[in-house]
């Protein structure tokens, strides 16, 4: 059974309640809107909205849909969806003090449910939190808000290597060479620091619009810790 439609009136006590719009920025916008438009519905509110730059088309959709809350986590809002994976989704998303645009990868419910999931989503900000370096993405903080586990992580403008490839075919020697090279100096960075990734491939590497590539996705990283002299054991994470 479908549910009503969103309402004009829910639109607005929606976007207010969970703290993505102001009261006075959406009247700015209606304030703005033609004469002819006085009497707008949801849709036409949230078109404006997009319009004005005051959400992205994400948002709005997720609005339209009844699921507002979902773009409320915590200190950030979240902006956009970029990409899904084993452990959960990735999203963009700003922080409400600072600014500051990130990534936040978000635990899917089903994996939150395993015990044995849960402590390898706890391993993997670990591992993220042992590394600072040009060529490893970044990890910022761990928060849990309403039972939803995620990990903010340093936001890259940019494309992931296999996309990049797809899209126009291989890159130039030397670009390729560098890539390689950079890629390279963040494994042995995080090796020194006995972490290894265990799942190297163009999809985890994020290429910025300044030529930096980026190693992602610390979540397949393997841990090893020192038991004995020459011996080590291996926590998968």
């Amino acid at each position: 059974m479908s549910s009503a439609p969103l309402s004009f009136q829910d639109c607005i006590q929606q976007l207010t309640s969970h703290e993505i719009l102001s009261a006075e920025q959406i009247q700015a916008v209606l304030n703005g809107l033609p004469e002819a438009s006085q009497d707008p519905s949801a849709e036409l509110l949230l078109r404006e909205l997009v319009k004005q730059d005051r959400l992205t088309a994400y948002q709005a959709r997720v609005v339209l849909e009844g699921r507002t809350s979902s773009l409320n986590l915590g200190n950030y809002v979240v902006l956009d969806e970029l990409g899904k994976g084993g452990m959960g989704e990735v999203f963009k998303a700003q922080h409400r003090v600072m600014d500051r645009i990130v990534a936040l990868k978000v635990v899917s419910e089903a994996f939150v449910k395993s015990q044995d999931a849960l402590q390898r989503f706890h391993r993997e900000v670990r591992a993220a939190a042992k590394l600072t370096h040009p060529n490893v993405v970044a990890a910022y903080d761990a928060a849990e808000v309403a039972g939803v586990h995620f990990l903010v992580m340093e936001y890259v403008d940019g494309q992931d290597l296999s996309s990049l490839v797809k899209q126009g075919g291989p890159l130039p020697l030397s670009q390729a060479v560098n890539c390689i090279l950079q890629a390279a100096r963040g494994l042995e960075y995080a090796h020194q620091r006995r972490i290894v990734h265990r799942d190297i491939k163009p999809s985890n590497l994020l290429l910025d619009r300044d030529g930096a590539v980026k190693i992602l996705d610390m979540g397949l990283a393997r841990i090893a810790t020192e038991v004995g002299p020459g011996r080590t054991v291996a926590h998968e994470a």
